[in-house]
């Protein structure tokens, strides 16, 4: 017998919520997956649709068209429980609420539920900076940063960001955004200062800090139990303000392709979090060649470098890695989890 895709994944996320920190997720997404099989409110809500079940991470993109809801106004009666919105947290009346809108709000989130899901968590930008670091100290080159799946492009800001650890701090200690990420072992290798002489981005659905709209929608992603990574994406919106940067839209192969080539005097790095997950098998081979492809030009006065934070299958973490070129050497710079806590720094 086959299992049912949407209650493999539902599971999946229930463990994923519970360990990245929102036992409130946890247990609604446990409510929903119980009704789900009891053939309720969340099961007509993906069989009146059938298309709906076969896109990824159901809990996540459900969630976060509800939690758009409660946060543009629309739904006070789920606001008045999600702690985001000054809600008592209560997760039975949150439960209670989605019963009640799944049915009667259908096409409003089935429509927000099909749309890409943005999670542009700038707590990542701590392992990017530590990749970018380790391209510019090893190539001695300011960096020309090219962004890919790049949602609003709050982490190709990432040099205007300050960061603090145990005994260590970098960047402008005047920054709205500090970045404190938990560390299990080890602190970052980082150079004193990055030069980057040009940040560039792009992104299928991109976002725009400015629109009000967009910003709601990358909200709507944290989760509503979660209050510093709200701090933090608040905080990123107003550095955000200060360094212009339109993520641009387009598909990535042909962006990569018309834009990005090593240039001599500078280190040209693509930079990509979180992203090929979402891929097909076929779209992370594509991405692989054409990524080859340019390194393949790469000269030592022309350096080409990867930085990715991308799922390891046997570490079954997160891990940030650089790879540079000529010679495609690869190098493990962290592990963490998606969120980029718990960080293992790899000396």
């Amino acid at each position: 017998m086959i299992a049912d895709p949407v209650v493999r994944r539902l599971e999946q996320q229930v463990e994923a919520f519970a360990a990245m920190g929102s036992s409130l997720y946890a247990r609604v997404t446990m409510r929903l997956l119980g009704d789900y099989r009891a053939r309720g409110v969340t099961y007509d809500f993906f069989t009146n649709a059938p298309e709906r079940a076969g896109l990824s991470t159901p809990g996540v993109r459900l969630l976060g068209a509800l939690h758009y809801l409660a946060l543009s106004g629309e739904a006070p009666q789920l606001a008045a429980h999600l702690p985001s919105c000054g809600g008592d947290g209560d997760a039975e009346a949150i439960w209670e609420s989605v019963q009640e809108l799944l049915p009667e709000r259908e096409a409003r989130i089935g429509a927000l539920f099909v749309q890409t899901p943005q999670t542009n968590e700038v707590a990542r930008a701590t392992v990017l900076l530590a990749g970018l670091c380790a391209v510019a100290g090893e190539t001695q080159l300011p960096i020309r940063l090219f962004e890919i799946g790049a949602s609003a492009g709050l982490n190709s800001r990432l040099d205007r960001y300050r960061y603090e650890g145990d005994g260590w701090s970098w960047g402008d200690a005047a920054s709205t955004l500090v970045l404190r990420n938990r560390t299990r072992a080890g602190a970052p290798a980082l150079i004193e200062k990055l030069p980057i002489a040009e940040r560039a981005a792009c992104d299928l659905h991109p976002l725009d800090v400015r629109s009000a709209q967009d910003r709601t929608r990358l909200l709507s992603f944290v989760w509503s139990d979660q209050a510093e990574r709200f701090a933090r994406l608040r905080a990123a919106f107003e550095v955000a303000q200060t360094v212009p940067l339109a993520v641009e839209r387009a598909d990535m192969f042909s962006w990569l392709i018309d834009r990005v080539a090593p240039k001599p005097g500078t280190a040209t790095v693509v930079m990509h979090s979180v992203m090929t997950e979402h891929l097909s098998k076929d779209d992370r081979a594509r991405l692989a060649a054409v990524i080859a492809g340019i390194g393949a030009a790469a000269t030592a006065d022309a350096p080409f470098a990867t930085v990715t934070m991308e799922f390891g299958l046997e570490s079954r973490l997160y891990e940030t890695r650089v790879t540079l070129w000529p010679g495609a050497h690869s190098r493990l710079i962290a592990r963490s989890d998606g969120h980029a806590q718990g960080i293992e720094w790899i000396v």
